[in-house]
């Protein structure tokens, strides 16, 4: 019978057979624990039989129970099991498909190089522990501070513990299993491959080793290997080599386990387990995206774990991984003891149910809950998660987090789990530089540069200008892969986007070097690439292009000749083809005041910046409509709905076109528009809340704010805390971050190049009426402290290596500070 070695042990891994809680205390905010394993598997033939009577209503437990670990190239989720325990594995670079350019959207396991193709799962690590009978005492964790997760449960009178982590400095994954009881610990080890592979288990001596390797349908390469180093008792291999077949059935992978070889463990007392992951990609178009074999980089990887002491393995870890999280220390106040003391599931449970009884019914000019929410250190939890999940999913290095972070079990994963570049990646790091991980938005720095080459080919054929000349720069579709190519519509303006992200990371470090080398020669292109795309009109809007028929031309009557616009342009994901969408408009405004910025800034671009300021002084402006909206299109319709996306609002958030403090009659009318969005129906997206949390917070309404943070909670948060779009993608997770941020410190408004502005707490809610904030980042390169009680602050502090005047709101007071001087030099 096909995986007899599961079918006998899943029910028991899927509830626990006698449960008492485990006795411990728990920290009460940044920790996830739960008193029952993630159930093994919610969609495939392997718990098929048994997918009723398991339970489980939170569709795949993969998304929704497991919990994750990463280290920005290789990472795992971890399921917890007191039976079974699977690590689900994943690597970043392990895609199929190639650089191709095509509306196609062709992706999935088997796609070649002439395909877009898609993220791929690398497998699972399956432990199968000899013990059936029943488990007490259960309990599984993720530490956010350690970033370490824990399993530890009794079973016939023996405690047995497993933590495991991702390592950044040794690049590789280590679990320990223990038994505190000699001879107890009795287990089996497979490697499960997600792609057909050879696999093979090796026992001789202190060698002990199962490893998979294959190539893809596109010739990349891979492969895995697992290490266990026994303490006391005996490990044996059974299995030999073989070519494992792998079936696809739906959107995962399917093997006959019973044909896998594996690694036993017998009468031992503790094992370490190291494990390491690798293709051969490079993210390099001049070497065709090639690098070394993945075996000659996981031999490094393993040599150098192997040798390193278990508790020194633990350490570089731990010091590596808090030297990024311990900077933001964020308390928004206690949570009742009773409450806070549940597991996170509940906890949950609890705090989706008070919002369900105290929601406001319809949408409009109201707060969306009637009562305060009362769990701020779980709010608290949700702002670590995201910074947990940066660090453990964007490393220098690697490439940049996509649509599922780095985290994914399906071969035909929805949108490929591509990199979507009209919201989704790019809110993936809104909280990079607020929430001080500058060095893990460097990913997407570097994964922007290079894919320039192939998307600068891929312009030139689709983009013709009118003059007849070689369109420059550079732009791309939706949908992108890490071989240049990219797939679905074009999403024309998403360059200026992008360029949004380079600009910002300068502005928090003010690292001239990065801005001369990286940062300004691509937003440069970007600029010269509008430069020959931007349309002309003529007086009144004469050569004004809309896929809608019979619009009503005398909305143009104000455009003057000679005022440019977007051809073509699509507002994400709404509305007609036309010509000067308000999105493109503000990206492309956006683009071309930080790019004169930068010039200014590094000197010697006085013409250049001339004249992209002409152009930007003609570009079609922002329109208010006639029931006071902040017009979407140039031609004013739809003024209420709940659609999903806010496109129109770029010029809000994250760009600062409009401001509260610089023009008062955009920023109203684009808070109208925010309003009659609503909360209910399409807007109940993973990303939505988080981007209508950072609009609210930029209009000053901290309440409203906070109901966006209470909304992603109460209708979009998994049992793990991962953002649920549906299905499961984690820009929503990321986003919520850098928007709290905005909730907390501001520095949008004026020219941080000349004099930063900073503006402390300004959009203060009931929810959190006293608290604290340490580590957060401001524009200019500045570290901000501050103290709040009954919402004005009490206590603050500032500091930067660079010591120049900042202007500075606290409580509705502007003065003129310097910041105190820092000991970090950047």
């Amino acid at each position: 019978m096909k995986n007899s070695l599961f079918t006998l042990t899943l029910l028991a891994s899927c509830s626990i057979a006698s449960q008492a809680t485990a006795s411990s205390d728990h920290p009460t905010s940044n920790y996830l624990w739960y008193e029952q394993p993630a159930k093994l598997y919610g969609h495939s033939p392997m718990g098929r039989e048994n997918l009723k009577t398991a339970g489980n209503n939170n569709g795949n437990p993969w998304e929704s129970e497991a919990l994750p670990i990463g280290n920005g190239r290789i990472g795992a989720m971890v399921f917890g099991g007191d039976k079974i325990e699977r690590l689900a594995l994943n690597e970043i670079s392990l895609w199929t498909g190639g650089s191709v350019s095509t509306d196609a959207y062709n992706y999935g396991p088997k796609s070649g190089k002439e395909d877009f193709g898609a993220y791929q799962p690398f497998g699972d690590l399956l432990i199968t522990f000899h013990n059936d009978q029943p488990t007490e005492n259960y309990e599984r964790s993720l530490d956010l501070t350690t970033g370490i997760a824990k399993t530890s449960y009794t079973s016939n009178g023996v405690n047995y513990t497993r933590e495991v982590f991702a390592s950044y400095p040794h690049q590789v994954i280590v679990m320990t299993c223990k038994a505190d009881k000699p001879g107890q610990l009795n287990a089996d080890f497979i490697l499960k491959p997600a792609h057909d592979a050879k696999v093979t288990a090796v026992s001789s001596g202190q060698n002990n080793k199962l490893t998979i390797s294959g190539t893809l349908a596109n010739g990349e390469e891979f492969e895995g290997v697992v290490s266990i180093i026994p303490k006391g008792g005996t490990v044996t291999a059974t299995g030999g080599s073989k070519n494992v077949s792998v079936t696809y059935e739906k959107r995962y992978a399917e093997c006959n386990l019973d044909t896998i070889p594996k690694l036993v463990v017998k009468n031992g007392s503790e094992c370490i387990v190291i494990l390491s992951m690798a293709t051969d990609y490079v993210m390099d178009h001049s070497k065709n995206w090639k690098g070394e074999s993945p075996q000659k980089k996981n031999n490094f990887y393993m040599a150098k774990a192997l040798r390193t002491p278990i508790a020194e393995l633990k350490k570089a870890h731990i010091d590596n991984y808090k030297a990024l999280f311990d900077r933001v220390k964020l308390n928004l106040g206690k949570t009742d003891a009773e409450l806070a003391s549940l597991p996170t599931d509940k906890r949950l449970k609890a705090y989706k149910t008070r919002l369900d009884n105290n929601t406001t019914k319809g949408a409009g000019q109201e707060r969306l809950y009637t009562v305060e929410t009362n769990d701020p250190e779980l709010e608290e939890t949700l702002f670590q998660y995201g910074r947990y999940m940066l660090i453990s999913g964007s490393r220098p290095g690697n490439l940049p987090v996509n649509l599922q972070g780095l985290w994914n079990d399906m071969v035909s994963p929805p949108w490929a789990s591509d990199y979507h570049n009209n919201i989704n990646v790019q809110m993936c790091y809104w909280g990079a530089e607020p929430a001080n991980l500058s060095e893990c938005h460097i990913p997407l720095v570097n994964y922007i540069n290079a894919m320039q080459d192939p998307l600068r080919n891929f312009t030139k054929k689709q983009f013709k200008p009118e003059n007849g000349k070689e369109t420059r720069g550079w732009t791309v579709r939706t949908s992108q892969n890490i071989f240049g190519g990219h797939a679905w519509q074009w999403n024309i303006p998403s360059n200026a986007w992008y360029a949004r992200h380079l600009w910002d990371h300068f502005a928090f470090t003010c690292d001239k070097n990065y801005l001369k080398n990286v940062a300004y020669p691509i937003m440069k292109e970007v600029s010269e690439f509008w430069e020959d795309n931007l349309k002309e009109l003529g007086d009144k809007g004469e050569g004004f292009f809309s896929a809608e028929k019979n619009i009503n031309r005398e909305e143009l009557a104000d455009i003057k000749k000679g005022t440019l616009v977007a051809p073509k342009a699509w507002s994400p994901e709404h509305g007609p083809r036309e010509d000067g969408v308000s999105h493109d408009q503000q990206l492309i405004w956006d683009v071309f005041t930080n790019t004169i910025t930068a010039g200014n800034v590094l000197g010697g671009n006085q013409a250049f910046s001339k004249e992209l300021a002409e152009k930007r002084d003609r570009l079609a402006k922002p329109k208010i409509g006639k029931e006071g909206n902040l017009q979407e299109w140039m031609i004013d319709r739809i003024a209420r709905t709940d659609h999903r996306h806010t496109s129109h609002l770029y010029a809000v958030y994250p760009g600062n076109e409009i401001s509260m403090e610089k023009t008062p009659e955009l920023a109203k009318a684009a808070r109208n528009s925010l309003e009659w969005r609503g909360t209910t129906g399409d807007s109940r997206r993973s990303w939505t809340w988080p981007w209508r949390t950072a609009l609210w917070a930029r209009f000053k309404e901290g309440d409203r704010a906070h109901d966006m943070v209470a909304g992603l909670l109460h209708h979009n948060i998994l049992p793990n805390m991962l953002a649920n779009h549906a299905p499961m993608q984690m820009d929503g997770t990321y986003g919520i971050t850098g928007a709290m941020c905005e909730m907390l410190v501001q520095s949008h408004t004026g020219d941080f190049t000349k004099m930063p502005e900073i503006s402390l707490l300004p959009s203060p809610a009931k929810s959190w009426p006293s608290g604290s904030v340490k580590g957060l980042k401001a524009r200019g390169n500045i570290t901000v402290d501050f103290e709040w009680k009954d919402g004005k602050v009490t206590t603050y502090k500032l500091t930067s290596p660079l010591r120049r005047p900042v202007k500075l709101t606290v409580n509705g007071e502007t003065k003129t500070v310097t910041p105190e001087e820092s000991n970090i030099k950047k």
